[in-house]
């Protein structure tokens, strides 16, 4: 499947089967991931594939945002001193979170082409996925990335917009 049929075929799902994800599309994502591009050419990103059912459970009872009945989720997360340590407060803060969301949309776009679906959610209660990741202090998870097996009856893919888009400068035409 070419690139543009992927971004055309992607989509965030909301129902999943309850079929379980083989190891070996997981380890498509992992690697789909990494071959996101990183800020500074440093590896700050740090992956956690859960797919033990009572993690999974777990995660979501936690997490109030993540609406899907994933079977599988892998964690972006970002290793903040090591962030800021090469890249600086710009690191730590900003260019880790596009590293975070590159990794992602790799995921998102890798997903179709393998047959599986994706759901990404940004977790609000990080302290309590802190301690049921067992996660480092120095860890921040960017993003949770829902995987599994897409229902019968799909999730609607979200409305196409136009993007606006100007020439050379704010406000001047873009043919």
């Amino acid at each position: 499947m070419d690139v543009f049929e992927a971004m055309r075929r992607r989509r965030m799902h909301r129902q999943f089967t309850s079929d379980p994800v083989s190891e070996e599309v997981l380890d498509r994502l992992v690697q789909a991931a990494a071959l996101a591009p990183m800020g500074g050419n440093e590896l700050v990103r740090r992956l956690i594939v859960v797919s033990d059912p009572r993690v999974v459970k777990t995660v979501r009872d936690v997490t109030p945002s993540f609406l899907a009945n994933a079977v599988a989720i892998i964690v972006v997360a970002t290793d903040l001193d090591r962030a800021e340590a090469s890249m600086g407060r710009q690191g730590r803060e900003i260019l880790s979170l596009l590293d975070a969301g590159a990794a992602a949309e790799n995921m998102a776009l890798a997903a179709p082409a393998i047959g599986v679906g994706i759901s990404f959610v940004r977790c609000v209660n990080d302290s309590a996925l802190q301690e049921v990741l067992e996660l480092p202090d120095h860890v921040r998870v960017d993003i949770l990335v829902g995987v599994g097996h897409p229902a019968p009856t799909p999730s609607p893919t979200a409305p196409r917009r136009d993007p606006v888009v100007f020439r050379d400068r704010f406000g001047a035409p873009y043919p």
